[in-house]
């Protein structure tokens, strides 16, 4: 069997109960055979089998039983406060919003170019932080990395270069980090830019194609400016009018990929046409980067397993409403529910602690918008990375809420490929669980718990055999 899993201390259920019983029999009979040995007398038969026999089955047993009472317990544990009261200072009941369809994905990550290459590597367990050569912390060692091979393109930056000085912007520099992400942000957009042509109508005015960048949050308004105008510039070398590019306000605040979404559901449920390309992309491959999560004490290492892993990739998501995706023949689209979200405790990442029953309460939610709920999710994909909390967060939230689920083989951690890059693990996991929603033919739902002030959750579903028939 492979192990889908990639994260630290994930063993299954079985071999943690069986390694869990052969311990507590090893503590009770070495106790017991220290003990007789200072004794004076003989030990009897029946003193024998309670000790070495009867107690550690107790011992197991109440330890099994109280386990169980446990996770039932926690799976009936409201939101943490501060979760709580963020759901119920929402605006208006999700719920109500329609859906969305995503039309295509594309990503680029150290582990594949497309879905289907990082779903074979997830499955293959072939997840692996490599040691860096180029990047070492303070003693001179190589620090863990994710590395995309993709990144790096000489000719595409001279090209961008020469596009700036004609735009204007011969000034704007970019370190090498955001050349990367640039790169690979580019590789996304062009590529399903290429396949937003099949949205334009056959005659008359083509609708407007919503352009949302989400860029790193250390780059400059003029970066995001370029980098927008950029992104509009690969979109209408492909076909769509120039005219009909939309870009958000450079200095706007940020959001999250979850509120973007529920953004474009708000203009779907007012029968506005949505045509949008949301695009994600970061590089944290730098040797700066390390420097300063290493002084700050954020950067993982060997005693340092809660840090990050420096990481770098893109993801993007072609979205429409759901009549235009219909309108279109031929068009293979998964249905994008709205998104459910919570704020966490306040904590340092490195000191929250796991809260399954939060994530827990946000799958029910979203759960909701499919006739069975959670009975219908036959897969679950996270943007959980390395850290334990986190892992261990994740599954205890499918054990209690979806046991049925095979945790080696339904449950998908995408944090590890990428490493620490912002938002592109979770909208990279929206990528992987399109196409897990294409390929099993049933629901996915998407978690999102790798950041330290929120998580999310949505649910994928394939269009009903009456819709995709169309």
């Amino acid at each position: 069997m492979t192990t889908a899993i990639a994260s630290p201390g994930a063993l299954p259920g079985p071999l943690k109960g069986g390694l869990l019983a052969a311990g507590v029999f090893a503590a009770c009979w070495g106790g017991a055979i220290w003990y007789w040995r200072g004794a004076s007398r003989t030990p009897g038969t029946l003193e024998l089998a309670l000790v070495l026999l009867g107690l550690p089955l107790m011992l197991v047993g109440s330890m099994w039983f109280g386990g169980k009472l446990l996770a039932k317990r926690a799976a009936l544990v409201p939101m943490a406060p501060a979760a709580a009261a963020a759901a119920a200072a929402a605006p208006a009941p999700v719920a109500a919003l329609p859906s969305l369809a995503i039309v295509s994905s594309a990503l680029r990550s150290p582990y594949g170019a497309s879905a289907e290459e990082l779903a074979g590597a997830i499955a293959g367990n072939k997840l692996r932080s490599d040691l860096d050569a180029e990047l070492v912390d303070d003693d001179g060692f190589p620090v863990a990395a994710a590395r995309c091979t993709d990144a790096q393109d000489e000719s595409f930056q001279e090209e961008v270069a020469a596009w700036l000085v004609q735009n204007g912007m011969e000034e704007l520099s970019f370190s090498d980090p955001q050349w990367r992400a640039l790169t690979l942000g580019s590789s996304v957009v062009a590529e399903l830019a290429s396949r937003a042509g099949d949205l334009l109508p056959a005659e008359g005015k083509p609708p407007l194609l919503r352009l949302l960048p989400l860029l790193p949050g250390d780059w400059t308004t003029e970066q995001r400016n370029a980098a927008g105008i950029w992104f509009k510039h690969l979109a209408a070398s492909f076909g769509w009018p120039a005219a009909q590019v939309a870009l958000p306000d450079a200095n706007a605040g940020a959001a999250t990929p979850a509120a973007l979404c529920t953004q474009l559901a708000n203009e779907a449920a007012k029968d506005a046409p949505v045509v949008a390309l949301v695009v994600a992309c970061a590089s944290n491959i730098g040797q700066d980067i390390v420097d300063e999560w290493a002084s700050k004490g954020i950067l993982f290492t060997s005693g340092r397993p809660q840090g990050l892993v420096p990481g770098e990739g893109a993801a993007a998501l072609l979205l429409t409403d759901l009549r235009l995706a219909q309108s279109i023949e031929g068009t293979l689209f998964v249905l994008l529910d709205p998104a459910e979200e919570a704020r966490r405790e306040a904590a340092a990442p490195a000191r929250q602690r796991a809260q399954p029953a939060l994530l827990g309460e946000l799958a029910g939610r979203a759960g909701r918008h499919a006739q069975a709920g959670l009975a219908e999710v036959a897969m679950v994909v996270a943007d959980s990375g390395q850290r334990q909390t986190r892992t261990l967060e994740l599954m205890g939230m499918v054990s209690n809420a979806m046991p049925e689920l095979d945790e080696s083989e339904d449950v998908f951690c995408v944090g590890s490929a990428s490493g620490a890059c912002g938002d592109v693990p979770f909208v990279t996991a929206l990528a992987l669980a399109q196409h897990g929603a294409l390929v099993r033919g049933a629901s996915v739902l998407c978690l999102g718990n790798e950041d330290a002030e929120h998580c999310s959750a949505h649910l994928l579903r394939p269009p009903p055999p009456e819709v995709s028939a169309n």
